[in-house]
């Protein structure tokens, strides 16, 4: 994601018969005397288990040293039992003469979260550029990431293979085949240079779990694949500011979860709505709740995440997911992560929460430290 800002059994029977056995053979599937295993022939099994728990950390390198996260906030988070940072990198600096001191500066970054015993992956999180010179040409987008990748896998190489991977590009705005081929020219580069660091790849696009399920993986093992999930959309980024001035979203507000079309919530919310002429955003809610937004909903996405990594026997991890805090529900909210969380770690599917303390935030501003109720939501057990 890119902003401007930033089972138990009573559950299992709500899902129905036919959702317990597709949960049933997915986590047989992945765990082993009731613990998660990595896939077989997966080379780097101690990082992947450190991917069950993380978080996303953008703002690393503001340059207002006092926006950054600062090092008591990263303490306390690991002493919740966050295992993995993923570190969002900017393309910008290697457009001119400052490459080789930002590389500088995510080595150093690096270094301090390991010292407080997170691992990293090091996400290549760009803006427009990289979509814009595929759209050019392949040759030339594939030239633009190798430009990058190059020196970032020049330093990875002095770190623990154990504990850094590299991953590829953040949400890919490109074809589906021309992602696919580039990757992989990409992994066969990076390969002369880091032979034995976990390379992280997602599907083109928002990374859904449905374009997923239509990948083939790559024959290199040691690849994690990863996904985003942000479903139902209109409740995780209700409020949001950063889009065009029609966007429905910016209009939207108090939206629950669990959601249907008949809920007296919904009701007053599509009456106000009504009342202000705001058709766009009425039209959107109600297209959006044709299905309502229940954990069953949830279940199913990650069950389609969990039989492609069973089918293929790779790993997958979700390294997004969150709701935007502007005017979404404090109860809702929590209770979607809580869900998300326990769904997940049910299946043996890494989380990485997006974001740290911006929009989608785990801080709390007023104590400047971890949110209780939501480490306790995403420390929901499986």
């Amino acid at each position: 994601m890119r902003t401007t800002v930033f089972a138990p059994i009573q559950t299992l029977v709500r899902l129905g018969s036919s959702a317990i056995f597709l949960l049933c053979f997915t986590v047989y599937a992945a765990m082993a005397n009731g613990h998660c295993v990595a896939p077989r022939d997966f080379p780097n099994p101690e990082l992947l288990a450190t991917m069950r728990k993380g978080v996303n950390l953008p703002g690393w390198d503001r340059p207002d040293v006092s926006g950054r996260p600062s090092l008591d906030q990263l303490r306390a988070l690991r002493a919740e039992g966050f295992t993995h940072i993923r570190l969002p990198l900017d393309n910008g600096p290697f457009d001119g003469d400052q490459a080789t001191a930002y590389v500088d500066s995510v080595y150093e970054q690096v270094i301090l979260l390991l010292s407080l015993g997170y691992t990293v992956s090091l996400d290549l999180h760009p803006d427009k550029t990289v979509g814009q010179l595929f759209e050019q040409s392949p040759a030339v987008g594939s030239a633009y990431l190798a430009k990058m990748w190059v020196p970032l896998a020049r330093m990875a190489r002095m770190l623990d293979p154990e504990k850094v991977a590299l991953e590829l590009l953040n949400e890919p705005q490109i074809g589906q085949d021309n992602w696919l081929a580039a990757a992989e020219q990409l992994i066969e580069l990076l390969r002369t240079i880091v032979p034995d660091h976990t390379i992280i790849v997602g599907p083109p696009g928002p990374q859904r779990h449905e374009t997923l399920s239509g990948m083939r993986p790559f024959a290199d093992r040691n690849i994690v694949y990863a996904v985003h999930y942000y479903d139902p959309f209109l409740f995780t980024h209700q409020g949001a500011t950063w889009g065009a001035t029609d966007d429905p979203l910016q209009r939207l507000a108090d939206l629950p979860f669990p959601a249907s079309i008949e809920d007296e919530a919904i009701a007053k919310i599509k009456s106000k709505l009504s009342a202000a002429g705001e058709s766009a955003s009425l039209k959107a809610l109600n297209e959006a709740l044709e299905e309502p937004w229940t954990e069953a909903g949830i279940a199913q996405a990650f069950n389609t995440m969990a039989d492609w990594a069973s089918a293929n026997e790779r790993p997958v991890i979700v390294n997004e997911f969150g709701v935007l805090s502007f005017v979404a529900p404090r109860t809702a909210r929590l209770q979607w992560l809580e869900t998300v969380s326990r769904l997940a770690q049910a299946r043996c599917i890494g989380r990485v929460h997006w974001d740290f303390s911006d929009g989608f935030g785990l801080i709390d501003h007023q104590t400047g430290l971890p949110d209780p109720d939501t480490i306790t939501a995403l420390n929901a057990p499986g």
